[in-house]
């Protein structure tokens, strides 16, 4: 082989190191694979929520303090887990988008405090303003948390459709 000959196949050695090379940096992850981690992350994130809420809801009925919002930290978790795993650009930013939209829908909850309803005494006029102002903040919560949840599931739709494309 000739020294030009070499020198070409250098040249093109070096650009498919280069390409290999930017392509790594850039994440190369497929938008399938985006949306695989990003369903696995949430899907183990989400197991039991349900139980969560089951379980708060009643310790809350029998006088226990429970901190709603901490009920969905598993999810947040997930979302930031998800997050850091996901690098293709096309679904890290409505996946960012949706984790956002989340921790909104989560503070709706913060300092929500369920009074004890199985030692009131429906007499004590300080015990029903504490239940009336619990009301007031629970409406509050649910006006907050259906906003939020509003934005939260187009935020999940955008997610959705570049995963269903994908």
């Amino acid at each position: 082989m000739n020294k030009a000959t070499l020198t070409r196949i250098g040249g093109v050695a070096a650009a498919i190191v280069l390409t290999a090379t930017m392509t790594a940096c850039s994440g190369g992850q497929s938008v399938a694979d985006a949306c695989k981690i990003a369903n696995t992350e949430m899907t183990k994130a989400t197991s039991s929520v349900s139980s969560d809420v089951n379980a708060a809801m009643q310790k809350a009925t029998q006088g226990e303090k429970v901190d709603f919002a901490e009920i969905f930290a598993p999810v947040q978790k997930g979302l930031d887990e998800a997050g850091k795993k996901v690098t293709n650009e096309t679904v890290k930013a409505p996946l960012t988008a949706f984790a956002n939209e989340f921790d909104g829908f989560v503070k709706a909850f913060d300092g929500f405090e369920m009074p004890d309803l199985k030692n009131i005494d429906a007499t004590d006029p300080a015990a029903m303003d504490k239940i009336q102002e619990a009301q007031k903040k629970a409406e509050e919560i649910s006006t907050k948390a259906q906003d939020a949840s509003a934005k939260l599931t187009e935020q999940g739709k955008k997610l959705q459709e570049i995963c269903n494309k994908g």
